[in-house]
């Protein structure tokens, strides 16, 4: 989806929810909660069935954050 291709815009709005996102996913990690869907949305004030929308994301943002911390 947004990272698929790299020339396609996002809004602000986007671009802000994807930060959120790493944010939290980022803290959930460090304190080795699963990370969910659920939980997300429990941080985000957002529902589950919204975020599943950016579940290609979610799932690159958990991997790239996994593997920056197996390499520290």
């Amino acid at each position: 989806m947004l990272f698929n291709n790299s020339y396609e815009e996002i809004t602000n709005s986007e671009a802000n929810i994807l930060i959120d996102i790493y944010e939290a996913i980022e803290y959930m990690v460090r304190h080795n909660q699963s990370v969910t869907l659920v939980g997300l949305g429990h941080i985000l004030d957002i529902k589950p069935s919204e975020l599943s929308d950016y579940l290609p994301q979610i799932i690159t943002i958990l991997t790239k954050i996994e593997e920056k911390n197996s390499i520290q």
